[in-house]
């Protein structure tokens, strides 16, 4: 059976582990294209182009910067996959905290040209 604990998953971007890591998030949505008829009594669709992104939290600020490239490269610990892209530019980065509370930045990757 596989072990479904996040605990020991590990990512990085252009080789370097990012780390106190918090979270992982890969999401692959994406548009849909509209192929109803004139005779169709309910609306029917097909998949559109896939809209990729991975988003990580770690504890502390971060050096990394938007529009930064590399690849990010993930290793779920119960041996799940998704999150990886060969290519990837940071699209956004975002560093708080709170009273008391630990500083936290979420970094967001998407696919890139080269």
């Amino acid at each position: 059976m596989a072990d479904d604990g996040f605990n020991a998953s590990t990512i990085s971007f252009a080789g370097t582990p990012l780390t106190p890591l918090r979270d992982i998030r890969f999401s692959e949505a994406g548009g849909k294209a509209d192929v109803t008829g004139c005779a169709d009594s309910i609306k029917t669709y097909e998949g559109g182009v896939p809209d990729v992104s991975v988003s990580i939290t770690i504890v502390g600020g971060t050096t990394i910067g938007k529009n930064d490239k590399g690849a990010i490269v993930t290793a779920w610990n119960d041996g799940g996959t998704g999150g990886a892209i060969a290519a990837a530019i940071v699209d956004s980065v975002e560093t708080s905290g709170s009273m008391d509370g630990e500083i936290l930045s979420t970094i967001t990757f998407v696919p890139s040209t080269a």
